[in-house]
């Protein structure tokens, strides 16, 4: 989809967490920036990208960057195409970092890179900081033997939890009733529930009690994250934001 040609402005996108949520790559609007060579799609947001909470895809065209910058909050990347690069190295797809409060970075792409990016909601000055990729752990046999499971985050004292599902062809759940809060991104494949399919780079959200009947009928690699419905810091703005650009290192 082309990018439209209006700066991304303060907005509200699925920001009820007790809404069942969900957005089609097909229906992702692109919007520029006032950074080189960047783009942002965004699946969820309580005003501007950057000072508040926000889920999204991040396009950085070739020779695209940030300029130093920290991230009050927390950052959360799932690398889809292309090296993401830092100066920590060079990232290929596959590569899950979280980026804890205190660090700063560059981000640059000089071939350019699509990323899946949540920023603002990993808050904590005791967060570990995570660097791995998903398609060199190995996997572990879940409840449902058709799904193997990949934990790559979860920290005593902090609520969230994520990991990587990989669903084989045919596997289909009947009623399955969350607890917490559930996101699903779709890295390959096509998901499906109730209410349609969702193909590659789809993003969905599940609230508490909200009945569903997930399923695969060719296979899908799946990000799953849960966390408490109740999580009322996860949309609050600190007074520790700087601007890409503005931090003092």
């Amino acid at each position: 989809m082309e990018p439209s040609p209006v700066l991304w402005q303060p907005k509200k996108i699925h920001r009820d967490l007790h809404i069942h949520a969900s957005v089609l790559p097909t229906s992702l609007i692109w919007h520029q920036t006032n950074f080189t060579g960047i783009l942002f799609g965004c699946f969820e947001s309580d005003e501007e990208v950057q000072e508040h909470p926000v889920t999204m895809l991040t396009r950085f065209e070739p020779g695209g960057f940030f300029p130093l910058h920290g991230h009050p909050g927390g950052e959360e990347i799932l690398v889809l195409e292309g090296n993401f690069q830092d100066e920590t190295g060079v990232h290929p797809p596959g590569t899950y970092m979280l980026n804890p409060e205190g660090f700063n970075h560059h981000p640059f792409s000089n071939e350019g890179c699509l990323t899946f990016v949540k920023l603002r909601q990993h808050g904590g000055k005791t967060r570990q900081q995570v660097r791995t990729n998903i398609f060199e752990l190995p996997w572990q046999t879940g409840t449902v033997a058709e799904i193997e499971v990949q934990p790559i985050y979860e920290q005593v004292g902090y609520p969230e939890k994520v990991w990587i599902e990989r669903w084989q062809p045919g596997t289909k759940l009947s009623e399955v009733v969350e607890t917490e809060l559930k996101e699903i991104f779709v890295i390959q494949g096509t998901w499906s529930d109730d209410f349609g399919d969702y193909p590659t780079y789809s993003w969905l959200r599940y609230a508490p009690n909200c009945p569903y009947s997930p399923a695969s009928k060719d296979g899908c690699l799946i990000y799953v994250k849960t966390y408490p419905a109740d999580n009322t810091t996860r949309f609050i703005v600190g007074e520790d934001f700087r601007h890409p650009g503005e931090t003092d290192v």
